[in-house]
């Protein structure tokens, strides 16, 4: 018979890290494809272009809207897998790294319906007689414009995620000191979007200092941990 001890230890033992690996390289896989499947539909300097292509390539737009619905969704259980395996590093800072994550992930799921707005208000017939055609490229045009600075507000949040996460695995016993500067150089480079015309200006520094968040699911998979190391309380000083 188990007794209360071993449910203890099992629910103490931290997830598979080869599993965080796999789901959060699942993750990217998709929201690229969802990237690449609406690549070109928005033209940012022509609401009538814009418009024609949203209806024009439809399919592709709600396609690419589910799937980058489907990466959220993907992410907050992402995030409940890293809350479990940094947890024994510092509970306190292991909660507050999920918070700000899931609230990314709320705020790009919100946005997702600006996102969606288009579709709905160009193929109603009762607001094509209602108004007229280029006011309607018009709302279009400025609701993903819109949906595009929500993103901004997610990277923001995201980026005090990655803070804390850097400083996580800075504290921890299981993970290389470098993950981690380079986790925290990632969150640094990612505040600069509370300025969006510096962050868009620097975007390759962005994009290499932000690349640790791929390594960290790579090493993952291919390292692992030291099980032994990981349910260690200790922290490195």
């Amino acid at each position: 018979m188990t007794n209360d001890n071993t449910f203890a230890i099992e629910a103490s033992s931290p997830p598979s890290t080869r599993a965080i690996g796999v789901i959060w390289l699942l993750y990217f896989l998709i929201g690229i494809l969802g990237t690449l499947l609406t690549r070109g539909i928005v033209v940012s300097t022509d609401a009538a272009s814009t418009a024609n292509n949203i209806l024009a390539h439809a399919s592709l737009y709600r396609a690419g809207l589910a799937l980058d619905l489907l990466a959220n969704l993907i992410y907050i259980a992402l995030t409940a897998l890293l809350f479990g395996l940094f947890r024994p590093v510092n509970p306190t800072l292991a909660l507050l790294a999920a918070f700000f994550s899931l609230t990314g992930c709320t705020v790009q799921i919100m946005g997702e319906l600006l996102r969606l707005a288009p579709t709905v208000v160009l193929a109603n017939p009762q607001l094509a007689t209602a108004f007229g055609a280029q006011q309607l490229q018009t709302a279009a045009l400025l609701s993903v414009t819109l949906y595009k600075n929500i993103f901004y507000i997610a990277f923001v949040l995201f980026a005090c995620f990655e803070l804390v996460t850097g400083f996580l695995i800075l504290r921890s016993t299981f993970l290389p000191r470098w993950l981690g500067w380079w986790w925290i150089a990632g969150g640094i480079g990612g505040l600069t979007f509370l300025w969006s015309p510096l962050a868009t200006s620097i975007w390759p520094l962005l994009l290499a200092a932000g690349a640790g968040e791929f390594v960290l699911p790579v090493w993952l998979l291919v390292k692992g941990l030291d099980t032994d190391r990981a349910n260690l309380p200790a922290s490195r000083s």
